[in-house]
């Protein structure tokens, strides 16, 4: 599992220490597993400044389409991640930084993030900057000599509006340049008129991606108070890179509290085209060739639900979720998968003290 660049800016004041744990567990029809543990707390340590460390470890199985389709019957991999934070409240303004350190058997990455926010207009707006950086280390498993190195650079900007009591809304733009390697060290191409067959390596090359990818994204998104108990959440946003994918993403969310129970409903769905260089079958070797499903036609949708439920008779700001999410994706031109199904299972607690 790879994460190039984690985030962009990470700006949150804590009203009062709290501790994190959560569980998750990731399932789907390509026959992969990944069972999340995770971690955090956060403490106020000094008059407005916030300390936070989080630890996350994802332990994989697989035998997916990818790695069957390379003579290997089953992988496993743990990748484990820590992450330290800094956030300092200055009247209207907020500083913060972070830092993600993650390693996995053939990975390696460094992560800093920095970031600013500054209230204006009486605290009816709200701008944010940011400025993210990542260095990655890639190995092969079983190849010492294979080394390749990608680095992220990532910027980001978001305005963030009340415009009446009950009504927020939000635009927000992000730009990320990745250089290095972008390919997979396990994955081939086969070039062929014919099908490859499983394990077979005589029409099979190493794929290759551009060394270069500028990245952008925009998102708008609205915030509406509903009733004496609800609210309404909707977003929009708009991919495309210098790969030639250009994507849409639909999200609306619903949450509803009833004394001490909140639920949420969300409903998530997704449209990219395929990369310019991807192609169902390669018949001749091209420059740049990929099987990366994540670079072809495809579309996909997540619906779930979330439950907490506050537990003041335990402790004044115990509280303990549960979360489901159920998601379908189509490939449209990747032959050896045309769809995945599967989900998500999360349980955890938080408690503020």
């Amino acid at each position: 599992m790879r994460l190039q660049l984690i985030i962009l800016w990470s700006i949150r004041a804590f009203a009062d220490d709290s501790f994190v744990v959560k569980t998750q567990i990731y399932t789907d029809s390509d026959h992969t597993t990944v069972v999340s543990p995770l971690v955090a707390l956060s403490r106020d340590a000094w008059r407005g400044g916030t300390l936070s460390a989080s630890y996350v470890a994802d332990a994989v199985s697989s035998a997916s389409i990818d790695v069957v389709s390379n003579a290997t019957k089953k992988m496993t991999d743990y990748r484990s991640e820590i992450t330290a934070g800094l956030s300092q409240k200055l009247r209207a303004s907020t500083l913060s930084g972070s830092y993600i350190y993650s390693r996995e058997n053939d990975y390696e990455s460094h992560n800093l993030a920095l970031g600013f926010s500054q209230d204006l207009f009486e605290r009816n707006s709200t701008l944010s900057l940011g400025y993210s950086f990542a260095y990655n280390a890639v190995g092969r498993t079983g190849d010492q000599l294979f080394h390749k190195t990608l680095y992220v650079h990532g910027v980001g900007a978001s305005w963030t509006q009340v415009f009446t009591r009950k009504t927020i809304g939000q635009l927000s733009y992000s730009f990320s340049y990745n250089d290095g390697y972008q390919a997979s060290p396990y994955r081939f191409v086969c070039v062929t008129d014919t099908d490859c067959l499983p394990g077979d390596f005589k029409y099979k090359v190493p794929e290759t991606d551009p060394l270069q990818r500028f990245r952008h994204a925009f998102v708008a998104g609205v915030n509406q108070h509903v009733g004496e108990d609800s609210a309404f959440q909707a977003d929009y946003r708009l991919y495309f890179d210098n790969w030639g994918i250009v994507a849409h993403t639909i999200q609306v969310r619903y949450f509803i509290t009833w004394k001490d129970v909140t639920l949420r409903l969300r409903e998530r769905f997704y449209y990219q085209n395929a990369a310019s260089f991807f192609r169902s079958r390669y018949t001749a070797q091209q420059p740049f060739m990929t099987a990366d499903r994540e670079l072809s036609t495809f579309w996909s949708n997540v619906a779930g639900f979330k439950v907490s439920w506050r537990l003041p008779w335990v402790h004044r700001a115990l509280a303990v979720e549960a979360k489901t999410d159920i998601f379908y994706f189509n490939y449209i031109d990747f032959l050896p998968l045309p769809y995945r199904v599967g989900g998500n299972v999360e349980l955890g607690m938080n408690v503020i003290y």
